[in-house]
């Protein structure tokens, strides 16, 4: 038997062999999905199939990238180096970065997050005349000039202000971005279609160079990225796709369905082979599962089966109804201490919930009870101001950037007003020049002395960042000591001591010493990066578009021992010993305002009961307070639709006391009530 299949059951080592062709696998949570494009992957390799320089992975995580290679060249060594795995906005940024001059950037352009992009659109909105405006949506707006982009055509239940507002701006904001120098998300998936388009010569390049091409989470892919895919694999349909139907939950957010349900029929040759042996649940846990997302008709037919060797007695799912979420809140800690003197830690435990709402009562009676808790999937690290800040210093240090250099013009405040960068504008805009070349000419833009003066400090030190942080020993003797004394250098640390609230207070619990911690993260992250990829000014460039893609390097793995708080939706990709759901109603799931797609609202369900190895806990109330008024609800549609014999249902929400715990329970009131009496 071959090296790359031991160890793999039947329907693995058959995915594990296959060579050339369409290949679509099905894997089922828990299936060993990634043991498989591993082995696959360094098969290909080792095998000579393919060498590593022709083999592109496509993931939806940097770090699923990073385990995959990592795992390769493991096992396969030096031959794999070449290999290529990444994300898809990964993927088009290196492409654009590559062909940049045929798309009108500069070579470091920028990428634009959300809220970047927002701005543009406000700024856009300025200048058109429409006496609805201020009730504009931005983000919905935002959304519609995406939709534009792509050519998808707009959904229903929007204004018709909103439409023709939309159709105006598109094409403005595409001559923004290309203006500024910047790309945004969207761009990453666009122009690199434009491209290939455009260039056929760049298509049949890249088209020659990866021979294979596999994606991973296929069922999260969205048009855009189902066209990339069959665009580079359209000379040889050596087209490899891994993913699982029933798990397709970003509907919401662009991801097609039909892309994985299809893929069959759009490629007539296609092998499909199912990965149904489930490693991480109990029997009993995916019963429930199966009978839940077998009520989908549109899906490919699988039923998973557990292949787990039980340590524990397999006990089914239990379900409790509660009064109300003060109560369900109260049943969470008292679960919790329970779970924790049967030996679980709290690491071990995840509390999932439909919507972030519904986390605020659960923490508040965490917080009350002492139990040490983390909420995954919250705001990132790189959507705090104070990161942002710096990695607009850092792409500005590198090359001129319009949009940061705006951002970082005043902050912190040097005396640089709005009346000098309007004349710093008014002056770039007649000269055909960027907002950074226009500040080195201020003498030509009717700029006081004074503020010429402070624009010149500022744009000579920031032309001195980047070796300051390479080479300064003077002022740090590590990377992120350095990046650390030049943020307080430039007054960035004072800054936020005048604008936070509590920042005379001491302690690790400030608002201040949080603000400030977001700092030392960054530049962490930044020494992490470049002792990985070598300290010098190329990699300080490619930690830029790292942090620009959300990239999670220098993330500890290593979790700490808190009860895991999440959505849904976040806790996708993980598993747990144990996991407690929470809000099991009618208009939380599904979502009365957020799940318009019942099916998919169904396939939520299925991925958070999935997710359990040992121990599956489902809770529902009563009532529960809406909009300020205590309510009646129903429990969820799809608790109703399956047989009450797959879980025990406990109404009165506690388990009954039985045997010597119930022995000791009357003896107990036996002795208080005769305590009493002889009082």
């Amino acid at each position: 038997m071959s090296f790359w299949l031991q160890d793999l059951n039947p329907e693995q080592q058959k995915a594990v062999n296959h060579n050339y062709g369409p290949l679509l696998i099905l894997a089922g949570a828990g299936s060993g999905k990634t043991t498989v494009l591993v082995a696959r992957t360094g098969r290909l390799i080792d095998e000579k199939i393919a060498a590593s320089q022709n083999i592109c992975v496509l993931t939806f995580t940097n770090k699923a990238a990073r385990e995959l290679k990592h795992r390769v060249q493991k096992k396969v060594g030096a031959p794999s180096q070449g290999l290529w795995a990444g994300t898809f906005h990964s993927f088009g940024l290196q492409l654009l970065r590559k062909n940049y001059k045929l798309i009108g950037l500069p070579s470091q352009f920028g990428i634009l997050d959300q809220s970047d992009s927002q701005h543009v659109v406000k700024d856009l909105m300025k200048n058109i005349r429409n006496s609805t405006k201020e009730k504009f949506d931005v983000d919905k707006i935002l959304n519609l000039i995406h939709l534009i982009r792509a050519k998808k055509a707009l959904p229903v239940g929007y204004l018709p202000e909103y439409h023709e507002m939309a159709e105006v701006l598109a094409p403005l904001y595409e001559k923004s971005l290309l203006k500024l120098g910047v790309t945004d998300f969207e761009g990453l998936l666009l122009e690199p279609l434009k491209l290939f388009k455009k260039y056929p010569e760049i298509l049949e390049k890249s088209q020659m160079q990866y021979q294979q091409i596999m994606v991973d989470e296929f069922q999260d892919t969205n048009t855009q990225q189902m066209n990339l895919v069959q665009l580079l694999s359209q000379k040889h349909l050596n087209l490899t796709v891994v993913g699982d139907d029933d798990q397709s939950i970003y509907g919401w957010r662009g991801a097609e369905i039909q892309n994985i349900l299809n893929f069959p029929k759009d490629y007539k040759a296609c092998e499909v082979i199912k990965l149904e042996r489930n490693y991480r649940s109990s029997s009993s846990i995916l019963d429930l599962g199966n009978a839940v997302i077998h009520k989908n008709e549109k899906r490919h037919g699988k039923v998973l089966k557990s292949e787990k060797k039980a340590s524990i007695k397999d006990e089914k799912p239990e379900v409790f109804v509660l009064d109300n979420e003060d109560e369900e809140a109260d049943f969470v800690c008292r679960e919790i201490y329970r779970f924790k003197s049967l030996g679980y830690q709290y690491k071990d435990i995840a509390i999932l919930y439909r919507s972030n709402t519904q986390g605020a009562f659960i923490e508040s009676s965490l917080r009350k009870n002492r139990i040490p808790y983390t909420i995954t999937g919250g705001t990132s690290i790189f959507d705090r101001k104070e990161a942002k800040d710096w990695l607009s210093y850092l792409k500005q240090s590198m090359n001129d950037d319009e949009v940061s250099f705006r951002r970082i013009f005043n902050v912190p405040p040097r005396g640089l007003g709005d009346t000098t960068l309007e004349k710093l504008s008014a002056y770039a805009e007649t000269q055909n020049l960027n907002l950074p070349q226009a500040s080195k000419k201020w003498h030509h833009a009717d700029i006081p002395e004074k503020q010429g003066a402070i624009i010149d400090e500022l744009n000579n030190w920031l032309w001195t960042f980047p070796t300051r942080i390479l080479e300064d020993a003077s002022v740090g003797d590590t990377i992120s000591k350095r990046f650390e004394f030049l943020v307080r250098e430039c007054g960035y640390r004072d800054y936020l001591i005048k604008t936070t609230v509590d920042s005379a207070k001491a302690g690790s619990n400030s608002m201040f010493d949080k603000r400030w911690q977001v700092i030392e993260i960054v530049g962490r992250l930044l020494e992490s990066y470049l002792n990985l990829k070598g300290p010098n000014i190329g990699s300080i460039k490619d930690f830029i578009d790292s942090m620009q893609l959300r990239d999670d390097v220098g993330e500890d793995d290593q979790p700490q021992d808190k009860v895991q708080l999440m959505t849904f939706h976040a806790s996708k990709g993980l598993e747990f010993p144990v996991v407690i759901l929470v809000g099991l109603e009618e208009d939380l799931l599904p979502h009365k305002r957020l799940g318009g797609d019942v099916d998919e609202e169904r396939r939520l369900f299925y991925v958070g009961i999935t997710r359990a190895q040992e121990k599956l806990v489902l809770s529902y109330c009563r009532e529960r307070k809406k909009q300020g008024l205590v309510r009646k609800v129903s429990p969820s549609r799809f608790l109703l639709e399956t047989q009450n014999a797959l879980y025990s249902m406990y109404e009165m929400g506690a388990r009954p006391v039985v045997g010597a715990a119930r022995d000791d329970l009357v003896k107990n009131f036996l002795n208080r009530l005769g305590n009493k009496e002889s009082i």
